[in-house]
This record gives structure tokens, C-alpha cells and sequence, in this order.
């Protein structure tokens, strides 16, 4: 599969997303992921069937309703938005693996989804008869996917950051927002945040722990103290409110160059 190890949590995510659709006593509907993940299966190696196979089983039923709880925050929000903004753009940030857009209302949106180009290119040959929306294989860091979904015009955008910002460096994220800020009017950025403890000493060496456990040599490099730290990486953000459904930090919903 040619993927990194940030990139294969995608794949740890689209698990959860399978293994909660499959029990009785967790809301998430998401039949799509188990097509994601069959078709995954059938092309993988020996190798990396054990590997999935293998960690789909190490997922019990409170991971699941966790994630199931993440999941329904950003479908929720996503709804919420469109229906205040029809015709608007939706952009999945880092989407991975994720079949949010045949969850939510994609009738009444442009939807786009930004990854690396190798899972990018993996997810098309696994849903190319089943793709109806814009995919864009490049990093979240390069300015070039906004120049693309800003060409027809630049308002009534969201974005959703889930399980990302914790990836990247923290002059990287500031670098991101200061961009979308320079690109964007009248939107909103939905975006999961690990608090601060999570990305030094005992708690990011457990992290790390968990996810050797899962087999990826991975841990968080960004976190924040307090959410309205994020107003001070650009002067046209602004954080509206918290939402719970993240194990790790608050997800923030943030307003760019809002009137």
C-alpha cells in the first residue's frame, strides 16, 4: 500500500468506523466503510491483510463508541452548515479513508477531499465507481489545493481537521491558518485539537506506546493549552465555541474573516 505510518492511521480510523456500524449498542451507520474496507482487503498483500485484520480485532466496543462519538460531532456540524450555507464548499482535511460525504447532506454542497497523493490514489482505485465529489492528492500544507477550491469563489467554505492537527508542526499549523485567513471570507474551520500534554513527556510517551501497540512508530508533535489560543495564529479567526466527542482535546469551531 505504500503508505506512512501518520498516513495507515487512516486506516486504524476506517476500522472504527466498520467495527462500530457493526455493533448493536453504537449509533453509526456507515456501510460505505465496510465497502472501503473489503475492497481494501482484496488488493492487500498477505502481509497487510494480517495487519488489518489483525488490528480490526484489537479494536473493542469503547474505542468504537468513541469514535462513533467523534464521528457524529463533524457529521452533525457539517449538516448544520450546509443547511445555514446551501451551495456551499465542504473540504475534508486529511479525509484518509473517511466516507463522511455519503453521510451527510452532499446534495446541497461542493465537496472536496485533500490527502497525500499515495492515499489518495488508494482511495480512488478502491471507490472509483462509487466517487462523486472532488479529490485533491497533495499535503494540507501546500497553498496550491486552496488556489483550487477558491477559483470559483472564496466564501461559505468549511473545513474539518479531524485527527490531524496533531500531526503536524506547530509553525505548520500557524502557517496553514494564516494562509486560509489571506484565502477565505465568511467561513468556518470545524478542527479537533489535542491538548497540549498530549505532545511531551509521560502523556506523549503513552501515546506513542498505544500506537506501537497498533503497530505504527507515530505520536502527536501539536497541541494547545486553551482553545482561544487558536485566535492568536491569524487576525480573522475566531472561536466560536467548544464541542465534546474528542478523547483527546476540544474541537473547536473557528470563524474566518467572519463579518
Amino acid at each position: 500500500m505504500n503508505l506512512s505510518a501518520v498516513s495507515r492511521t487512516a486506516i486504524l480510523t476506517l476500522l472504527a468506523h466498520v467495527v462500530a456500524s457493526e455493533k448493536e449498542n453504537v449509533d453509526l451507520n456507515d456501510p460505505m466503510a465496510a465497502l472501503c474496507l473489503e475492497r481494501l482487503l482484496s488488493i492487500a498483500s498477505a502481509e497487510e491483510k494480517q495487519w488489518i485484520t489483525r488490528q480490526k480485532r484489537m479494536i473493542a466496543a469503547p474505542d468504537a463508541r468513541a469514535m462513533a462519538r467523534r464521528v457524529e460531532v463533524f457529521d452533525r456540524s457539517a449538516n448544520l452548515f450546509i443547511s445555514h450555507n446551501p451551495q456551499c464548499t465542504v473540504i475534508n482535511l486529511g479525509c484518509g479513508f473517511d466516507t463522511r460525504f455519503w453521510r451527510i447532506e452532499n446534495k446541497d454542497c461542493r465537496y472536496v477531499e485533500i490527502d497525500l497523493p499515495e492515499v489518495v490514489a488508494l482511495k480512488r482505485e478502491l471507490l472509483k465507481d462509487q466517487l462523486g465529489y472532488e479529490l485533491i492528492g497533495c499535503s494540507v500544507l501546500e497553498p496550491s489545493w486552496i488556489d483550487k477550491v477558491t477559483s470559483n469563489g472564496n466564501s461559505n467554505t468549511l473545513l474539518l481537521a479531524e485527527g490531524l492537527f496533531m500531526f503536524l508542526l506547530e509553525r505548520d499549523v500557524k502557517n496553514l491558518l494564516q494562509l486560509l485567513v489571506k484565502k477565505l471570507v465568511r467561513s468556518q474551520l470545524i478542527v479537533e485539537m489535542a491538548h497540549e500534554k498530549w505532545t511531551k513527556g509521560f502523556w506523549k510517551m503513552l501515546y506513542a506506546l498505544q500506537a506501537r501497540a497498533w503497530g505504527l512508530d507515530v505520536s502527536f508533535t501539536f497541541g494547545i493549552k486553551h482553545p482561544h489560543d487558536i485566535e492568536s495564529y491569524g487576525p480573522g479567526l475566531r472561536v466560536l465555541g467548544e464541542l465534546q466527542g474528542s478523547a483527546i482535546g476540544p474541537i473547536i469551531i473557528v470563524s474566518i474573516n467572519a463579518p
